[in-house]
């Protein structure tokens, strides 16, 4: 038997045929020198974003981000730069709390904005929660605003008291889209009466528990009447006063900012802890993808982190909860916020995947960087993910090649859960409820009940 190197000699016994070899094997070089870079950018490309396309962004239920969340989001990211001079499927978690009881769990909901699949007001488990928040009316013409289809949805929700005597609900009025009624409402006294008077009477009317007023955020636009602060106090007081006037028995409740920043200039802090009843600390937002904010971050962390520095070391739980009951609120009014929601970025550099990477834009997962728990969970089932847990901020976060998501899980919401009890504040609330393809996903990878969990 020949071997290849005798039939290689074989075949080139003549001049001509090693001269072609010779050609041959140079060509075959020059054409490897071009050719490998070219394979190696493809492949490198199809394995990072055309192999694992629906890995890395399986197809799940499309996550209808109203815009006001938006807003919200980029209005913290905003102020950060212009001041800085310087599913439900946790909900059992509080519920290990001994005594939880002595806690409250408020819920948003919000009025359906169309005729998905979601969850129905009047499926809520009337016994999740000790408050439901009705999310949301408007201010208009200096009353309250309540569309046909959302006083229908309310009168439906208000039979789950038929269940659970002790929930208490109440009309949330505002929220980050709603920009034009509160400036002009809250201008003077008339008009402040004009409002006071519209939500008493639909009270009276309707048998709700209360009202819950979420501007966002006063005195803090450039063009802004300067007393809106002011004003908006004025609001709270001369409405403590005329339910008392009336022997009304309904709750008063504001959703306020957490950034320090935005807190210093829209509330006088110590004058809120007379009039209302208690605060929802919207904890959550405080880093998502702006131009101002081009990098990575937690949506809702409980703790700082060392690297950071200045106004951004202010940027979680324990400092905003602290620093509203250092500026006069009562602990016990205090209710933090948790989100029922994460944020997604996009990576400028797969490898350099940590907290406060640089990123380019939201990712794909979600909307507009919103990501229910649904795909959170989808996307670390599918691609075999263990999240990081930051120790330093008990804070979970995730990333697949340039895809990166912030987001809570078990045992960070065990953290906060045991951080409201050990300091004795009011309890927590959740935003929101509407994600109920959460509940059975999160149980499925939890592999426990989750509706004791909160």
């Amino acid at each position: 038997m020949y071997s290849e190197d005798h039939t290689r000699y074989v075949l080139l016994t003549n001049g001509a045929n090693r001269t072609n070899w010779r050609f041959d094997r140079r060509t075959l070089i020059l054409l490897s020198v071009i050719i490998l870079p070219i394979v190696f950018f493809c492949g490198t490309y199809m394995t990072l974003f055309g192999v694992y396309e629906k890995t890395v962004y399986p197809i799940t239920q499309t996550l209808n981000v109203p815009d006001q969340l938006v807003e919200r989001s980029d209005k913290y990211g905003k102020f950060v730069n212009v001041v800085n001079t310087e599913k439900i499927g946790f909900l059992s978690h509080i519920k290990n709390i001994s005594d939880y009881r002595q806690y409250k769990l408020v819920c948003y909901y919000n009025f359906p904005q169309n005729e998905i699949v979601q969850l129905k007001g009047e499926n809520i488990d009337p016994n999740l929660c000790t408050h439901l928040n009705l999310a949301f009316v408007s201010v208009v013409n200096n009353t309250l605003n309540v569309e046909n289809s959302q006083l229908n949805d309310i009168k439906r929700i208000l039979l789950l008291k038929n269940v659970n005597k002790d929930l208490k609900i109440l009309l949330s009025v505002g929220g980050a889209g709603d920009k034009n009624g509160w400036p002009e409402m809250v201008k003077n006294h008339t008009n402040r009466k004009s409002f006071i008077k519209s939500v008493m009477t639909f009270i009276k009317t309707y048998k709700i528990d209360g009202v819950d007023l979420d501007w966002e955020f006063p005195n803090i636009n450039e063009n802004s009447d300067k007393k809106q602060k002011q004003h908006f106090t004025q609001l709270l007081e001369e409405m403590f006063i005329a339910k008392r006037r009336q022997y009304l028995n309904f709750l008063i409740t504001l959703a306020v900012a957490a950034p320090v920043n935005i807190v210093d200039f829209a509330y006088d802090i110590p004058y809120i802890n007379e009039y209302v009843d208690f605060i929802n600390l919207m904890s959550y937002d405080y880093h998502f993808y702006t131009k101002f904010t081009p990098f990575t971050g937690l949506n809702s962390p409980l703790y700082g982190s060392s690297n950071e520095a200045s106004i951004f070391s202010s940027l979680n739980i324990n400092y905003s909860v602290n620093y509203w009951n250092y500026k006069g609120m009562d602990k016990s009014k205090i209710v933090v916020g948790l989100p029922t929601y994460g944020h997604s970025f996009k990576l400028v550099n797969a490898r350099n995947n940590g907290l406060y990477a640089p990123a380019r834009g939201y990712g794909k997962l979600g909307s507009k960087g919103f990501i229910d728990f649904s795909q959170v969970c989808t996307f670390l089932a599918l691609n075999h993910i263990t999240p990081v847990f930051d120790l330093e901020t008990k804070s979970p976060y995730a990333s697949k090649y340039t895809e990166w998501i912030s987001f809570d899980d078990a045992q960070s919401l065990s953290y906060k859960a045991e951080f409201i009890r050990d300091n004795h504040f009011g309890g927590a609330m959740v935003y929101s409820l509407n994600t109920d393809r959460t509940i059975k996903d999160f149980a499925y990878l939890q592999g426990k009940p989750i509706k004791n969990s909160l």
